[in-house]
This record gives structure tokens, sequence and C-alpha cells, in this order.
């Protein structure tokens, strides 16, 4: 997929000079009309050259009706000049890179594989019943992926996403001129019946989530033979799990945020909202979230105290080196370690300064550092605990809750493995439509879409209804009022 790497007006704005990276001369390209372009070779690498024979390649080729498309031209190479126009609009900033990768992957995975399987090779072979299949055969397909993973067929989601990928091909082949507007297909979506809370992620309903409170309050508690650090660790899964809830958004988006991008804001009615800035690297790009703020400050408190709890061991691991008992330790590092700093606006939200290891580079060159007395030189780090680490403990956290709380209702440890950590996303979702919250304003807050969110949780309507039943309470309670509004 060819990219431009540079681009120069000419002729007063009417073309414009152009140098893809898989080019070996520059190229002269004339805009048509109607998203239409000329693309003609300028047999030059030299930018003042390829300026004077603008015009006369200009004056040539303007005069000159546009070549419309064979069709015998190649279903693939269509493609293929598809994805080239979305890497430009990936150069502009009107879509993100990932969009196009995401685009290529639909395309070359599914999309064209079908085509040939059905004999749609080259333009002249598609008609309005081309795709009309798409849906019921990749419903139907056994195996998946790389390393063809059993499966009973592709989610209806991701089908969905290719047909909306495959019509907006189409539209982009007839306003170029490629395709001919009466022999396009528009394929309709299918419809997605799939009960969301029987399947992936699900949410905790209140009586679920209060079972999960309780559990995870009494596992928090001190104990007779617990260390501060032990405490810190724990208290580190707690805040994390509440944050989750209350924050509503994705695992990685959680995970990128850093100290500056939260800050908080007290209300007139005395309420602390939390004031989330969720970086334009995540999935659906910049959004502000709102949330409740005890827990942005209780998890930046959290954060101050590890920095103090882990300095404070190498305070003393520095002594024992300063006054060379640490020899003693054969297990330990032998040298100086260096403080770590005070949390700053680009630290981890959620660093784990409890948790270190020595980079690669300086394990590989530790004794040089000692012969050569240059101990002060290793670098330490601090990382985050891995999504596995976190997965494991909440899980185990989960299904004792979940043993205790409803031990007779034949639901096994195993029934509560489908808790993932997603499912902390989808409560917090869910119960802020049972606390009547509008539907748009969570899904500006979780960055997602109205229609989404009515998709996924349509199996509410019915508690969502229970006002006109004469049974309207509030089904959340107040200490976790998720303070969005």
């Amino acid at each position: 997929m060819p990219k431009i790497q540079f681009k120069e007006e000419t002729l007063n704005g009417r073309a414009f000079i152009i140098g893809y990276a898989d080019r070996e001369y520059l190229t002269l390209r004339i805009p048509r009309g109607d998203k239409k372009y000329s693309n003609i070779s300028l047999g030059t690498t030299d930018i003042k050259i390829a300026h004077d024979k603008a015009l006369d390649v200009y004056a040539s080729t303007i005069n000159q009706p546009l070549r419309s498309r064979n069709r015998k031209f190649l279903f693939a190479t269509a493609c293929k000049e598809f994805l080239e126009w979305k890497e430009e609009q990936a150069q502009i900033g009107e879509i993100k890179e990932s969009a196009v990768r995401t685009y290529a992957q639909r395309i070359h995975q599914r999309i064209i594989p079908y085509a040939k399987l059905t004999g749609v090779n080259s333009i002249g072979d598609i008609c309005k019943e081309s795709f009309g299949n798409y849906g019921f055969h990749y419903r139907k397909v056994e195996t998946k992926g790389k390393w063809n993973t059993a499966t009973s067929g592709l989610s209806v989601a991701t089908i969905n996403s290719d047909l909306t990928t495959l019509n907006e091909l189409m539209r982009w082949m007839v306003e170029r001129n490629i395709l001919d507007a009466t022999s396009s297909p528009k394929v309709k979506k299918l419809r997605d019946r799939k009960e969301y809370k029987e399947d992936a992620n699900p949410a905790f309903m209140p009586d679920e989530w209060d079972a999960v409170k309780s559990q995870l309050m009494e596992w928090v508690q001190k104990r007779d033979d617990d260390d501060e650090l032990t405490l810190w660790r724990r208290r580190w899964m707690f805040n994390w799990i509440f944050f989750m809830y209350h924050f509503g958004g994705r695992y990685h988006e959680a995970m990128r945020l850093r100290v500056g991008d939260l800050s908080t804001k007290r209300m007139p009615d005395g309420r602390l909202k939390g004031i989330i800035e969720v970086s334009s690297a995540t999935k659906m790009g910049r959004r502000i979230a709102v949330m409740n703020g005890y827990w942005v400050n209780s998890v930046k408190s959290h954060l101050n105290k590890g920095v103090k709890l882990r300095n404070q061991i190498i305070e003393e691991h520095n002594e024992l080196v300063e006054s060379g008992e640490i020899k003693k330790y054969r297990w330990r590092f032998q040298g100086r370690i260096p403080l770590l700093p005070k949390p700053e606006k680009d630290t981890l939200l959620f660093l784990n300064p409890i948790f270190h290891t020595i980079n690669k580079e300086d394990k590989r060159n530790m004794r040089r550092f000692e012969a050569e007395e240059k101990l002060d030189e290793v670098r330490w780090k601090t990382s985050p605990y891995s999504s596995e680490q976190i997965r494991k403990k909440y899980q185990s956290l989960v299904e004792a809750a979940m043993v205790f709380k409803f031990p007779r209702d034949g639901r096994t440890p195993t029934d509560f493995r489908k808790f993932t950590l997603h499912s902390l996303r989808s409560t917090h979702i869910t119960h802020q439509l049972l606390n009547g919250v509008r539907i748009r304003l969570i899904a500006d807050n979780v960055g997602n879409s109205e229609a989404e969110i009515e998709r996924t949780y349509y199996r509410l309507n019915n508690l969502l209804n229970i006002e006109e039943l004469g049974m309207h309470r509030k089904l959340v309670k107040p200490e976790d009022e998720l303070n969005i509004v």
C-alpha cells in the first residue's frame, strides 16, 4: 500500500506533485471532479523539473476523457486502491492508522477470499446478488484465525462490521466509475439475537454486585500477620476493581492513564466528581469521562503511599550496602538502588512501585558494573501488575463471593468464571441504565455508541419499565453512586 512521502501544490492549485513511497518518480495528480483523479508519472525525481513539466503534462491530460475501468479490472486491485485511499485519509487525520489496519484485515482475510469463492475475480463479475450469502457463509465457518481455531461461526457483530466495510467499498467503486451503479450490491446486515447476559463479559446484577463488594470489604481488612506491603498490594487490587466499576472504561484505557489525566471537582451539592481525560491513543480516541471523585483520590493517594513504602525498603537496602553487610545476602542485589521519584503528571496511575526488576541490559552488565564500582549506573524500573496477575486475583475474589452468597442456586465456581475484567465495564453501564440515566449520557461517558448500548443491553427493558409496574426503586445503593450526572 503506497504511502505519500511528499505532496506539493502546483499550477495554482489545479494539480499536485506527489511522491509515493514505492514509486521511483514523482507523480502529477490532477483532480477530475466527483472525487476522481488522473495520476501521471513525471519521469523525474527533481522537484524543480517536475514543476517545469507539470504544465505540459496537465495540458495534454485535462482535455482527454477520464479513463473508465475495464470490466476485467481485478476486484483485488480495486480493493488495493480502496485501501490506498484509506491510507491517505489517515495521513490527513480523517481516520486513525488503526482503522486502516482494520479495513485491511477485513478485506484481505474475509472479503477477498469470499469473492474468490463465489467467482468474483473481476469487476465485471459483480452483480446485485454477489455478496448476498456473505453472512450465512461466515456464520457456518468451522475454523478461524492463524491457527485454525475451532469455532461455530463468526459472531454477528464481526460479520456486520465486514458488511459495513463491503458496502462502503462498493459505494467507493461506483463513485470512481470502477463499478456500474446498477450492478452494485447492497448487503443487509444480520440481526444479532445473542443473549449477552449469558455470554461474554456479563454484568453483575445488583445482588451479585453486593456479594462481590462484601467479599472485597472483608478481604481488604488487616490481619494480625499482615505487613505494610501485603496490605498495600491488597488495597491496590481493591482500589483497581472499584475504580474500574465507577470509571466504566476499558481495561487498556485505564492502564494508560497517567496522574495528570485525572482531576476532581467539588459540586454545589457537595458531591466530588472525578474528571478523566482518556488518551487519543485508545480504541475510541480522546474523550472526557466523569466518575465518582472519591475513587480518583483514593487511587492517587495509594500510589503515593506505595512510592513511600518502596523508598523505605530501598533506604534499608542502601544502608546494608554502605555498611558492607549486604554481602551476607547473596540472593539480593549487591549495589545501591536509587530512590523512586514522587509521582508526577506523567507517572502511570496504576504503577506498582512495590514491584521492580532490573532491565535485561543491566543484568548482562551486572558483573562489569560491580568490577568497575559503577553500581549507581544500574537502572531499576517499576511497572503495573500484568493483566494475567490482575485477572487471576479478580477471578478468585469473584468465585469466593459468589459461592458464599449463592451456595444453593445450582451454580458452581466454573459458572462464575464468565465474569471477566470487562464485566466491570458492563456492570457500570447496566447500573446506570437501572438508575434511569440517559443512554446518550452513558454512551458519551464510556466511549460507545447509543446503538451499541441499546443492542447489547436490551434485556434490561423490563427492569427499566418497573416504574410503570408500580415497583420503582433505586436498584443501585447510594455508596455505589456512579456520579456522572
